[in-house]
Parts: structure tokens; C-alpha cells; sequence
């Protein structure tokens, strides 16, 4: 007979767990495994320390950038690396970035280049030439000497003759017909620009950094405009429009908003004023890039720091590394938010106007000898070099930049001078960029010799720097003539007296060069 058996309990009998196939499998692919895990988390931890790195380092990296294309925006890069949270910022500076060249002075030099786009009448025409000084040491000032477009070389290293507004395209396209390749090529002619440059100027340039119109618009846009205060209006009724046309621009006096069209419009016009009050404009411009760059609520704005990058990025070139640009950054951190120093290069001067109207080393000579050109030679002065007057100008404002930033007020009178002599020192300050308070003859008894008088604490400071100059001495206080009312004197007094010669500054820095004296006697004082 059949039977079957059944666990009464109902429940299953136990399995048996495979410890011995599981251990197999293990001793097989654990290790591995393990091994996977290992380098996955080793990869990803580099990877994000990585990723952190370069975060900051473009975000510094745009902050210099958006420097060189507003030129003197270095001292807002500290407000904008605190509210990035960057908790030891020069530790990275002293990481990644490099020591600045510097001249003999300790000042970092950078020749400022703005040119015309592709779709521009003037493309490749360096129409901005801006040297940019940074003392980082010193005074921790920036200054800024504009160069006009139309200053004709007649002779260079390599780059030819011409206007010195069109060498740069000049070469770049001599180098591109000899085979080079439009990157070196654009280097290069950066480079013997550069070196032209510091030429004519006797500055030791070590970077330059270039920029074209629509980096400079979309900068400005992407700051949200800027504010300037117009001081004339303009009307230029030919502006250059497309396909080689005209239009119409018009900027009215007073207070303005203005947007990175206008601005670049603002800044290019020239029609219908000089190309030295266009070169005003353009510092004007860079003032107020500046100033709105140093907003902590920009420069902190991701948003706004990614705008900057995508609008200079295509549009900027420079000699320069990242890690002298990271450098750079640092060194902003440092210098004084007011050390601006702006003049310009120009033909004429001004009583009055301040160091802008610094001036007078330049003229303009028949166009016939230039088939028509507008073109302007330095000034010929009997006994100096070519470009010695000019180059005393940029010397003495690079070399005494807080007599040019705090401006002491400088009396000049005419104490017993022959006639007009007064009047021909105080142009020949006002020239290089001095500012006179006020130009007169002296109410009191003729001065057998020159001499000037410091009245203030702030006279006190800058008088050598003028005695120097000049090589007329500095008058004790008991020395001063008792019928001078002490009320009546500025910071500074120079008395003009007998003994005085009219020297041009460039000469009497020069004691070995032939001596003249002022011939037109026939103004006052």
C-alpha cells in the first residue's frame, strides 16, 4: 500500500545560506571593486577641488579683464573678491600668479590700444592710445596719458612712417603678406608698436592690452550704462553709419545715462569737435566705468561678471599672461580708489582748465607737405631732441603723482621780471599740466631774485618739487617780503624777479644745452 509523508508544522525546513559561493564571489570581484570605488572617489574629490579652482580663477581672471577694458577699475577688484566670499585670496595670488615687470620706479606700464571692429570704416586703426601707469609701491595711483590718433612718426625701427594711429595695421598687414599668421602677426605688431611708443614718450612699456568697439559697448551694457555729466553738446551730423554712410548723432549738455551704444558713440565722435576734446570724452568714459565697475552690487552680480567675460572675451587681446593678470589682482586690492591721474597730449593749454589742458607739444603743419593729411609734429625746441618736451611732460607727471592728484595752489607773480616773462613761466606750467590759482604782478617792490614761498602745510610738501624744476629756491618764512599779504598767497607763491630767464622745463633739466631767453615782452604780466 502507498503512503507520502508531510511536515506537520506546516513550515519549510531551513535553507542553507551559501557562505562558500558568496565567499568565492567575493575573493573574486571584491577586490576590484573595491579598487573602482576608490578611484571614482579620488577622481571625483580632484575633479571637484578642480572645478573650485578654476571657479575663482575665472572669476578673478574676469574681474582683470573687465580692469582693461574700463583701465583703471583695479581698485574695485578688492569689494569685488570680498563679496565673492574668497576667504585667502592672496594665497591663490601667491599660487598661480607671478611677479608684475616693473620699470626703475617700480611702475607697471601698459600701452592701451582701442580699435574698430570688422564691420568698422577704421577697423585694425588703433584710434585709442592710452598709457596706463601703475605704481602699486608708492602712491598707489594709476595714470593715464592719452596719445592723439593723428601724431605723425617719420621715422620708426620697422613699422615705416605715417600717423601713428595706422602702424599697428600697417605692419600687422606687411607681416600677414610675408606669411605670418593673423595671431603672431598682431603680436608682433603689438609689440613694435609698444616699442615706438616708449620711444616717444621715453616710458619703459611692458604690456599692452587691446580692445575694440564692440567689447567696449557690450561692457558697457553689460554694467547696466554709466552716468557722465556732458559738458557742451554735440551735434555731428556725420557720424559713421553703415555701409560707409552718415548719420546724425546729438548729445545734449548736462547730466546723462547713457548705454554702451551711446557711449560708444560719445566716445568716437569728432566731427564737429577736436580730437583732443574726444580723448577727454574717452577718459570721461573710462571715469565712469570705473566708478560704476567699483558698485559692490556689480562686481558681486555672477550675472553680471559672466556679461563682462562673453563681451570682452572675443574682443580683448593682450601681451599679457593669466598669471600676470591674476597678479594684477592683487596688486588692485591695494591702490587708492581717488590715485587717478588723467592728461592728454595736445596741441594747446589753458588757464584754468587743470592738468587736461596740459599741452602744446604737438602743432599741426601744412597738410600740402602731407598730400592733404591732418597730421601732428612735435613742437621744435632749439637745443632739445625731437621729443624731449614731451617726453619731460609724461616724466614729471609719472614721477610726482601726488603733486598732480592734490593739486596745491600755485601763485605765480611777476615781482620785477622783465615784461611778459611772468607769463611765459606760468605757460610753460600750465603746459605740464600745473595748475595756476592766479597770474599777476606782484604789489611790491622789484626782486632782485627769483624765489617762492611756501605759505601752507600742503606748499611746504610740494615747494622742492617745484624748486627743483625750476632751480629757483624756496624762501624761509623770515625771508619772505613783509609787504605780501599772507591772505592774498595760495599754497605755493613763486616771485619772478629780476634775475629771472625763461627756460622751457624740458631744457632746464638738461644744464648743458644752449640757454634763450623770452623775446615777446609785449604781454602781461
Amino acid at each position: 500500500m502507498s503512503f507520502t509523508t508531510r511536515n506537520i508544522s506546516g513550515t519549510k525546513p531551513p535553507r542553507r545560506f551559501p557562505w562558500q559561493k558568496m565567499a568565492s564571489t567575493l575573493f573574486f570581484f571584491g577586490p576590484p571593486l573595491i579598487r573602482w570605488f576608490a578611484h571614482h572617489r579620488q577622481v571625483h574629490a580632484e575633479q571637484k577641488a578642480q572645478d573650485t579652482r578654476i571657479h575663482w580663477l575665472k572669476r578673478i581672471f574676469l574681474i582683470v579683464l573687465a580692469i582693461f577694458l574700463s583701465f583703471a577699475v583695479l581698485a574695485g577688484v578688492a569689494t569685488a573678491l570680498i563679496s565673492f566670499n574668497v576667504v585667502d585670496v592672496r594665497g591663490l595670488v601667491g599660487a598661480v600668479g607671478t611677479e608684475l615687470p616693473t620699470d626703475e620706479n617700480g611702475f607697471t606700464n601698459i600701452l592701451l590700444l582701442g580699435q574698430g571692429d570688422a564691420a568698422h570704416q577704421g577697423a585694425d586703426l588703433t584710434d585709442t592710445m592710452i598709457i596706463a601707469s601703475i605704481d602699486a609701491r608708492h602712491t598707489k595711483t594709476v595714470a593715464m596719458i592719452s596719445l592723439p590718433r593723428d601724431l605723425y612718426l617719420t621715422k620708426t625701427n620697422k613699422m615705416g612712417i605715417g600717423r601713428i594711429n595706422g602702424l599697428y595695421r600697417n605692419y600687422k598687414s606687411q607681416l600677414k603678406r610675408e606669411g605670418m599668421e593673423d595671431t603672431p602677426a598682431s603680436q608682433a605688431s603689438m609689440e613694435e608698436l609698444k616699442s615706438e611708443v616708449s620711444n616717444i614718450t621715453g616710458v619703459e612699456l611692458h604690456r599692452v592690452v587691446k580692445v575694440d568697439f564692440i567689447g567696449f559697448k557690450d561692457a558697457v551694457d553689460a554694467l547696466g550704462g554709466i552716468d557722465i555729466t556732458v559738458p557742451e553738446t554735440i551735434i555731428d551730423t556725420t557720424y559713421p553709419g553703415p555701409n560707409y554712410s552718415y548719420q546724425t548723432f546729438t548729445m545734449y549738455e548736462g547730466p546723462q545715462h547713457l548705454d554702451g551704444e551711446t557711449a560708444l558713440k560719445y566716445a568716437r565722435s569728432r566731427h564737429t569737435t577736436s580730437d583732443f576734446s574726444r580723448s577727454a570724452r574717452q577718459q570721461q568714459i573710462i571715469s565712469a566705468i570705473v566708478e560704476r565697475a567699483k558698485d559692490k552690487g556689480i562686481l558681486s552680480s555672477p550675472s553680471t561678471i559672466t556679461s563682462l567675460y562673453q563681451a570682452i572675451q572675443k574682443n580683448l587681446e593682450t601681451t599679457m599672461t593669466l598669471r600676470e593678470m591674476i597678479s594684477l589682482a592683487s596688486v588692485g586690492m591695494d591702490l587708492d580708489r581717488d590715485g587717478l591721474i588723467s592728461v592728454q597730449i595736445n596741441s594747446t593749454s589753458g588757464v584754468g582748465n587743470g592738468a587736461s589742458a596740459a599741452g602744446g607739444f604737438v602743432y599741426t603743419p601744412p597738410r600740402e607737405n602731407f598730400q592733404g593729411a591732418f597730421v601732428l609734429l612735435p613742437v621744435p625746441v632749439t637745443g632739445l631732441e625731437t621729443w624731449e618736451s614731451m617726453r619731460t611732460f609724461v616724466d614729471l607727471i609719472l614721477k610726482n603723482r601726488a603733486f598732480y592728484t592734490q593739486k596745491p595752489m600755485v601763485d605765480v607773480l611777476n615781482a620785477g621780471a622783465r615784461s611778459g616773462l611772468g607769463r611765459a613761466l606760468g605757460g610753460e606750467l600750465l603746459r605740464n599740466g600745473i595748475e595756476l590759482n592766479e597770474l599777476r604782478n606782484a604789489d611790491i617792490p622789484d626782486q632782485e631774485t627769483s624765489s617762492i614761498i611756501a605759505q601752507t602745510a600742503s606748499g611746504a610738501l610740494y615747494a622742492p618739487f617745484l624748486s627743483e624744476i625750476l632751480h629757483i629756491p624756496v624762501l624761509m618764512t623770515e625771508q619772505v617780503p613783509p609787504e605780501l599779504d599772507p591772505v592774498e598767497l595760495g599754497d605755493i607763491t613763486i616771485l619772478v624777479g629780476k634775475d629771472y630767464e625763461y627756460q622751457p622745463l624740458a631744457r632746464l633739466r638738461k644744464p648743458t644745452a644752449p640757454s634763450s631767453s623770452m623775446t615777446d615782452e609785449s604781454a602781461e604780466p
